[in-house]
């Protein structure tokens, strides 16, 4: 692992698992999350280190690509290598790789993120110091690309959809519905028994405490899109597309 890059390791808890036993893809968001919150904060660029200067901006998820071969199951050992990778003016790539205790690889997954205003909510160009941290002696864990240009079909037959509210405790601390929620409610549509390897999301618009937002899933071979949009507007908070392995 490079000077900027880290590995972070948990141990797989009960209420991380489905009842098969195995720890779900949320679960293994929310491991995707920290590390990457973790290695901010020793790279000197986290939510805190930007207070700390005087700037009340934070680090949001705008895309997510995650391919496992397996899940690991209850008590076992997780270990998440992460590191920048680059990026480009309001845009910073972070990859990572999911090992098992023997070292072996057992999933990846590459992210895109920006910085946000929490006073205006709007979106600042990412710092020079973010870039110069990039390691770029390692290859993307996706040598044949990052991110699937998302597109909702033109044909919905066999779609499903659900309904939900956004609680209060479903915010963080950027004060808007965690990403990993969008991950869950949008698995919620999706066919019984129906195991997700895979997972691309677009993340576009936030959330927060008290809206509703309108889940729907499409068929798609051995998968589905998925769109999270806002009631009544429409506008849309997310686009996804999950396969299973």
């Amino acid at each position: 692992m490079s000077a900027t890059g880290k590995t972070y390791s948990w141990q797989v808890r009960t209420y991380e698992c489905g009842p098969d036993g195995f720890a779900t893809l949320p679960a293994i968001c929310n491991y995707l999350q920290e590390a990457a919150s973790l290695n901010a904060e020793a790279l000197k660029f986290s939510k805190s280190d930007f207070n700390a200067s005087g700037e009340n901006i934070s680090w949001v998820l705008t895309h997510l690509k995650v391919r496992m071969e397996r899940f690991p199951e209850w008590e076992d050992a997780v270990s998440v290598a992460t590191w920048p990778r680059g990026g480009r003016r309001i845009v910073a790539w972070r990859d990572f790789l999911l090992s098992d205790a023997s070292g072996g690889t057992f999933g990846r997954a590459t992210s895109e993120w920006m910085l946000i205003n929490l006073d205006t909510r709007k979106i600042v160009s990412v710092p020079q110091s973010v870039f110069d941290a990039a390691d770029t002696s390692r290859e993307p864990v996706f040598p044949d690309g990052d991110f699937a240009r998302l597109r909702w079909p033109a044909e919905t037959h066999g779609a499903s959809a659900l309904s939900f509210r956004a609680r209060r405790g479903d915010i963080d601390l950027n004060g808007h519905v965690n990403n990993v929620h969008y991950v869950e409610w949008m698995m919620e549509c999706l066919p019984e028994g129906f195991r997700p390897g895979s997972c691309d999301v677009a993340f576009k618009t936030e959330t927060l405490a008290g809206e509703e937002v309108h889940a729907e899933a499409v068929p798609d071979g051995d998968g589905a899109f998925l769109c999270l949009a806002a009631a009544p507007d429409g506008r849309i908070h997310a686009l996804a597309h999950f396969a299973s392995f």
